[in-house]
């Protein structure tokens, strides 16, 4: 049986997962832990395609910043995408 976590617990298990090189498995499980206790990930967002869970990083990635937008591609699945630059 499943014990059940309580929101913080589940917030440091996202950090942890962050903090080390996540595969798009392990990053998929967290945004469906977020999701299902209602955590809001913030700018966690930006760190990963939100198509094929990959990190972006300088090899699987391409950033362009144009008109207060934060662009970026992904060259795993071609997935673009657009952030508001504060």
């Amino acid at each position: 049986m499943k014990s059940k976590l309580s929101k913080k617990e589940v917030e440091e298990t996202i950090k942890q997962i962050f903090s080390n090189n996540p595969s798009p498995k392990e990053i998929k499980k967290a945004k469906r832990v977020a999701m299902n206790k209602n955590i809001k990930l913030g700018k966690l967002k930006q760190k990963f395609c939100k198509n094929c869970y990959s990190v972006f990083n300088s090899q699987n990635s391409e950033i362009r910043i144009k008109r207060g937008l934060k662009t970026i591609k992904c060259k795993n699945c071609n997935k673009i995408s657009r952030y508001k630059i504060n």
